[in-house]
Formats: C-alpha cells, structure tokens, sequence
C-alpha cells in the first residue's frame, strides 16, 4: 500500500483539473513558459494508480495550441486597427481648412460672407422659402421665396445680408427651407457647408470626427460633401 503522506503528494488528473479552474480565474496570464513547466510538473508526479489519460493529454495541448492562437490573432487585428485609425486620421487631416456639407443648416456667417446650402425636393415644389435664423437669439434675420422648382437637389445661399439690407454680423447661423406643394408648407432638410477646424478619434464610437463652424464635432460618415 502507497504511504498516505506519498500518496498526497501526487498530482492526480482530477487535481490537475481542479488546479487549472482556479488558474483562469485569476488575473495573471498563464504563458508558454509556465504552461510547460506546469505540465511536465504534472507528469513527473501523476499518481501511478490514476495516470493521465493519453486524450487528456492531446486535449490539454489543443487547448493550449487554440489559446495561443488567439492570443496571436488577436494582436494582429489590434495591429491592424491601429493602422486603420492612423490612416483615417492622415485623411482626416487632410479636411482642415476645407469646407464639408453637414445635414442640419447650422454653419458660422453673416459680415457679407455667402453660405452655400443644399436641399433635396423628391416631389418639387410650387416655392421654395429660405430662412437664416441667429442662434445666439433666434431672431430671424433673412427670409427669401424661390419660385416653382423640379424635384431633385436645389442650391440655396445667403450672402450674409440681413432682410433689412444691413450687413448682418458674424456669428453662428441657422438655415431652415420649406417646401410649399399644392398648398402645403412642409419643412426640407438642409445641409450647409463648414469650415473644418480640427479632426479628432474618438474612443467611445471608433470613429474620426471633425471640428466645424461652431465648435461642434460630427462623425466623419456624416460628411455629404466636400468643398475647397
């Protein structure tokens, strides 16, 4: 009979096992240094009675082989994201200074500067009125009405003129377009051009973003168009 103080000091499969749930539950990564040594520790003291099974074994190494190649996997798409965001911000980069067509009407103006803004009219429309609005305090500042238009892309501006004549000051603008058809007023989404600041990663979405007019930073994908 195997002494009981020998006997303990055998590492039996199901202790192997046992040993292996508590290691993954901790914080520190088991490397191929020290799977190794833990698995010839193993087989220098298996228990006679109850040795490794040859497919616990294999098993053990497969598991051990699919781990790393993870691991491996794993840092090549961190390698290659990496890559991919220096590459978005060398094209972000290049936006400064450029102006970009955002949806939303909102652009920085007036002191005699033209804004350029576009509309989509899918069905037409019998008038079309333009409205520049001040944001700082939501007077309207510049009303203007286009005659019948064709459906598809329609250009709108405002020369920074206010509806009385007088140069209206620098400052941050609204434009809002209304279709009218077969009598009905119906508001038109509008996208004006900014200027393009700075450009920015941003960690929460995965995304570039660009600085316009404002201040304000909008995802790259928001951008419609682009203009010198």
């Amino acid at each position: 009979m195997i002494d009981s103080t020998i006997s303990s000091s055998f590492l039996t499969t199901a202790k192997y096992a046992s040993q292996q749930s508590i290691a993954s539950s901790e914080q520190d990564d088991l490397g191929r240094d020290a799977f190794l040594t833990l698995l010839t520790t193993q087989l220098n003291n298996q228990d006679p009675l109850d040795p490794m099974d040859n497919e616990a074994f294999v098993a053990q190494l497969a598991q051990f082989s699919s781990v790393e190649g993870i691991k491996g996997m794993q840092s090549s798409l961190e390698d290659m994201v990496s890559g991919m965001r220096q590459d978005q911000m060398m094209a972000g980069a290049s936006l400064v200074g450029k102006k970009v067509a955002i949806e939303g009407g909102l652009f920085p103006g007036g002191n005699g500067v033209t804004t350029e803004g576009s509309v989509n009219l899918k069905s037409g429309a019998d008038a079309v009125i333009v409205n520049i609005y001040d944001r700082s305090t939501g007077d309207l500042v510049s009303s203007e009405t286009l005659g019948s238009q064709m459906p598809g892309d329609l250009e709108v501006s405002w020369g920074g003129i206010s509806s009385t004549g007088e140069m209206a000051p620098p400052g941050n603008y609204l434009m809002s377009v209304s279709a009218v058809l077969n009598g009905q007023q119906q508001p038109v989404p509008v996208s004006t051009f900014s200027p393009v600041k700075s450009v920015k990663w941003d960690p929460s979405t995965q995304q570039l973003s660009v600085e316009i007019g404002d201040g304000n930073f909008v995802p790259l994908s928001s951008i419609e168009r682009i203009s010198a």
